[in-house]
């Protein structure tokens, strides 16, 4: 039989990586093996879930390219079928009425209905009848052998007081009418497990495979959380990390396959296994991630990583039309190894479309002033009567003010690149003056020593 997976994100947040390396590893086993992936809106609180979230999520699953089958099932759009399911429990006798207990943690708690139902009495929730006669045995592919015992179990409420279904029953219900064979979730669930098997039975369901996923820790070895910074994946794919490079990354958060680092999509397809699933808690790595980001658009062609980084331009309205991205393409080559994210690389070569360099004289304070004003003074003369047709021109400028001036390249190529970029870190003389032009490289030398002279 094929498999059928889901992935059942709740709207009260925006989209945690750790969720996403669940619905990754989902995606990968249900696509493999010829199955079915679900995606599943856990929307019962109402309360606190928003449309901005769940748009957020949707999006981001998209974006990854983690597509679904079917259409996306909301459990807020479910709750009449719900109220069947638990009264067909009580017509069972296998949940009851049982009164309210008003104690120092419920006392606070609105009672008012929030969902008007036939099932509703007044001061009462329902419970499940939990069976507590023999073990709950499990096979879990991470973990092993599980086995919870009897004495532990309690009757859990499947439909609170104010006449909302609980998180256990909804998902036992969505689960069983999706058909969902494979449960990948975090091991957060495992307190979950013995009531939903209960569950599943109570209903002569089959119960899925599980598999729990351990949690992914900060580097302190705690749980991940926003103490260790952005953990949202919306941050990670606004400030340009590559959907290649993310799914590269949480792929192997918790999985392995020898000793291999890449991994395109086509190759996860090939070799992913729930079996092969870590147990041990995995570790966020933010240095492993970027080194991945560097990776993937190190090796990709110009072109595509060009039109990557054009949003980010625009964004600063810096860019010049899509149809004429030649300069963009070279400006690249000069360096797209120094930075790790496409945001950042827009940011480094920003200074090749901008009009008016912003200098921060405190960078080059050290430089001798009157020094500084010959050594520029002097290459502005001599790149003024050349054309910059090949960098050798512009090169030979640079020779001939060394030896006019009786100084070494060290002192003169780092007055020439913060006078033309605002930076003492840039692409050599030669390709920098050369792709700005002969008009914009006297421009910027002669405007940063008007600055410089205020």
């Amino acid at each position: 039989m094929n498999p059928v997976t889901r992935f059942a994100p709740s709207p009260t947040g925006w989209l945690h990586i750790g969720g996403v390396r669940t619905a990754l590893y989902s995606w990968l086993y249900a696509r493999k093996n010829n199955g079915k992936f679900f995606l599943r809106i856990d929307d019962t609180d109402t309360s606190r879930s928003t449309k901005e979230f769940k748009d957020s999520i949707i999006s981001a699953l998209d974006h990854l390219g983690l597509d679904h089958d079917g259409d996306i099932l909301y459990q807020s759009h479910r709750f009449d079928h719900y109220i069947d399911k638990i009264e067909e429990l009580l017509n069972k006798d296998l949940a009851y009425y049982d009164k309210v207990e008003v104690n120092e943690k419920t006392k606070e708690t609105d009672l008012s209905i929030q969902y008007d139902n036939r099932l509703n009495k007044d001061g009462h929730v329902i419970r499940f009848r939990n069976q507590r006669d023999q073990a709950v045995n499990i096979k879990d592919s991470v973990h092993g052998e599980i086995s919870f015992d009897p004495k532990t179990f309690f009757d859990v409420v499947v439909l609170r007081s104010n006449g909302v279904p609980t998180y256990n029953l909804t998902s036992v219900v969505d689960d069983i009418d999706l058909g969902i064979t494979h449960l990948v979730r975090g091991d957060d669930h495992l307190s979950n497990l013995p009531v939903q098997i209960n569950l599943f039975r109570s209903f002569k369901a089959d119960v899925p495979s599980f598999s729990h996923l351990p949690m992914i820790h900060g580097i302190d070895g705690k749980r991940l959380s926003k103490r260790h910074g952005a953990i949202d994946i919306n941050h990670f794919l606004r400030e340009g990390y590559r959907v290649d490079a993310i799914i590269n990354y949480l792929a192997k958060t918790g999985w392995s396959h020898g000793d291999q680092e890449i991994f395109s999509t086509k190759d996860l397809l090939e070799h992913f296994s729930l079996e092969r699933i870590t147990k041990s808690a995995a570790t966020f790595d933010i240095d492993k991630l970027n080194w991945l980001n560097q990776h993937y658009i190190k090796n990709d062609d110009i072109e595509k990583v060009a039109i990557q980084i054009l949003p980010y331009l625009q964004e600063m309205d810096l860019s010049d039309s899509p149809e004429n991205n030649d300069y963009l393409h070279n400006i690249l080559r000069l360096g797209i190894e120094r930075e790790y994210t496409l945001k950042n690389i827009a940011n480094s070569v920003s200074y090749f479309y901008q009009n008016e360099i912003d200098y921060d004289l405190e960078i080059i304070s050290k430089y001798d002033k009157d020094q500084t004003n010959r050594i520029l003074r002097d290459i502005i003369a001599k790149l003024f009567i050349v054309d910059f047709n090949d960098k050798p021109s512009i090169s030979a400028c640079v020779k001939s003010t060394c030896e006019d001036l009786k100084l070494k390249f060290k002192d003169i190529g780092p007055l020439i690149r913060f006078s033309t970029t605002g930076k003492l870190n840039a692409p050599s003389i030669d390709d920098l003056c050369f792709l700005l032009g002969k008009k914009r490289t006297v421009e910027r030398i002669s405007r940063f020593l008007e600055i410089y002279n205020q």
